[in-house]
């Protein structure tokens, strides 16, 4: 018996490695794997039937399944139709699609707001003039937020009719409106807006004045310069104003200044395209310095999910 330990011993030193031992899965391990591995593929399969059956679909395929759904999902559709990067059509489809979307809309009135919001952003991305009647129509709505959209949305067409519109809803008694009415009037670029944004300049909501000083440096008028520098300086602030809508707001301040020819103005343009710790906003100062012609304006129109 000590002999055969002997020699299996001296097996093991021949080799230079022990005896090797067999491994086994823990019954544990792979009872939890099998789970895992499902769940895994009910994930993926969730995940591609989601990206196929809503990311892909098309502006009309949208646009009709929100007219044909109703409820949540009419809402979550027309949010989608909203959301498209782009809209692209055939030949002769264009037209269609704006008929019925324009139709649509007229008659939401007195239905699902969410779905009137959704649809007046898309009229106001394919911006075509003949959508101004009803989004001036949308304007007039009880629900505070289509009134924005359909704002936006006309200064986003640029049609000379929705002047009379734009000024009237910088008298609103909501804050909101009255800086997407101010906001719109710049993009009219139409001097006949000048008296009234001038004393929206005054307005109470700091949001109504910055985007009436904007509109008129747009239209070139002067009045707008000290709120702008303030703008370009720092100099404000409120709980509301998030870092990322401030360099929003300072990058519209530029733009509007680049049509305003004063020396004060550009030196402190000169200063933001030298010493602004924000890259992005050191280029916009260049780029109207250089008389460049910058990007179009944003306006910080936030769009969330229907609710």
């Amino acid at each position: 018996m000590l002999e055969n330990v002997f020699k299996e011993r001296q097996e093991e030193g021949n080799s230079g490695l022990p005896p090797p031992r067999s491994r086994k899965t823990s019954p544990i391990s792979a009872a939890l794997l099998v789970p895992l591995f499902l769940l895994l593929l009910v994930a993926l399969v969730i995940y591609l039937f989601g990206w196929i059956s809503l990311d892909r679909r098309g502006a009309f395929e949208l646009l009709r399944d929100t007219r044909a759904s109703s409820g949540e999902r009419r809402a979550l559709t027309a949010f989608e139709l909203s959301r498209l990067e782009s809209y692209d059509f055939l030949p002769g489809q264009r037209q269609q699609f704006l008929r019925e979307t324009e139709n649509l809309l007229h008659g939401e009135a007195g239905g699902d707001p969410r779905v009137r919001r959704a649809l007046a952003i898309v009229l106001g991305r394919t911006a075509v003039p003949s959508s101004v009647p009803v989004l001036q129509e949308a304007a007039e709505d009880s629900d505070s937020e289509t009134q924005i959209y359909a704002l936006w949305a006309l200064g986003a067409i640029a049609d000379p009719r929705a002047l009379d519109t734009l000024i009237e809803h910088l008298r609103s008694d909501d804050p909101g409106v009255r800086k997407t009415a101010a906001f719109a009037l710049g993009e009219l670029s139409d001097s006949r807006a000048t008296a009234p944004l001038r004393v929206a300049l005054q307005d109470s909501t700091p949001d109504v004045t910055w985007n009436a000083a904007i509109s008129l440096a747009r239209l070139g008028d002067e009045s707008a310069v000290p709120t702008l520098l303030a703008i370009l300086s720092r100099e404000v602030s409120g709980e509301d104003v998030s870092p990322g809508q401030q360099e929003a707001l300072r990058i519209n301040a530029i733009r509007a200044l680049k049509g305003i020819h004063d020396e004060t103005v550009r030196a402190t343009l000169r200063r933001v395209a030298d010493s602004d710790p924000s890259p992005r906003i050191r280029s916009e100062a260049l780029t109207a310095l250089e008389g460049r012609s910058p990007p179009p304006f944003r306006p910080a129109l936030d769009v969330a999910a229907p609710r």
